[in-house]
This record gives structure tokens, sequence and C-alpha cells, in this order.
């Protein structure tokens, strides 16, 4: 990854990070109340990139929905870096997303998403949790080419 591309992916965590503490809600994409696809959505927004929306879409992932939307440019990485998409496995499909990140606090490998569970927007530690259900991560070539243009 250039240099450009580090500094696009910063910016990308950085904007997904202002949503901490923001209220989980279904289908949100507002300040308001936002689901993980939302919060990947605004704050690649807030980089400057347009992604499409997958909504509507169930509660309960219910197919291939959500990597044929948000994911769909995306390319499949072996290495975890900040800022990468990252797809959770919800019962028979990958339903959940998040954006990886380095814990502030703790300096480990973190998860910027809307969490259910937590009703809310959470930075959350890659524990057992987390990287049992972990299906991939994905990078958005778009923060690549808009930092490298």
């Amino acid at each position: 990854m250039s240099p450009e591309a580090f500094v696009a992916a910063a910016a990308f965590v950085a904007a997904a990070r202002s949503y901490v503490g923001v209220p989980w809600r279904h289908l949100g994409r507002s300040r308001t109340g936002v689901d993980c696809i939302g919060l990947v959505l605004l704050a690649a927004r807030e980089v400057g990139v347009e992604l499409p929306d997958p909504a509507p879409y169930a509660r309960e992932p219910q197919g291939t929905r959500l990597l044929e939307g948000v994911l769909a440019h995306a390319e499949r990485v072996s290495e975890i870096l900040p800022g990468d998409v990252l797809l959770f496995r919800m019962g028979l499909y990958g339903g959940h997303v998040g954006i990886a990140s380095v814990h502030p606090a703790w300096g480990v490998p973190a998860c910027l998403h809307a969490y259910a569970p937590r009703r809310q927007v959470v930075e959350q530690p890659m524990d057992a949790e987390l990287s049992k259900p972990l299906l991939g991560a994905f990078r958005l070539p778009s923060l690549s080419i808009s930092a490298e243009a």
C-alpha cells in the first residue's frame, strides 16, 4: 500500500471512529442511528468515496446481497490493515461488517463497527468474539485510487 493509500485509509478510520457511541439502528444512515453497513457507507462518504447502498435488507442476512453491494468492487486481502472492511459470518452468510483499526488506547488490532448486541458503534479489540466469525478482509480500491490520483 502506497503512503497516499495509508493516509486515505487513516482518514477512513478516523471518520468511522467519529461515530463511536452513536446508537445502533437497523438501516440507520445518520449520526442519530447507524447499522454496520451504514457506518461503512457514511465513513467512506466522509472521505469522498461513494459506495452502493444494499438497503433494504433484512436484519438477519439472507443471502449474498452484502457481498454484491458494498464489497463487490473491493479486493479481498490476506493481510489486514487499518481501513480494510472486515466481513463476519452471521448464521449461514456473511452479514456483518466493520472497519479494521488499531485501538487507540491499547495499540492492538481492533474493529470499528455498529454492533447490535452493544446497541452502539464501538471500537472493539479483535478478540475471540470477533476473530472466530471473521470471514475475510476487503480493501476498498476507491480509497487507494482517490489517494493516488
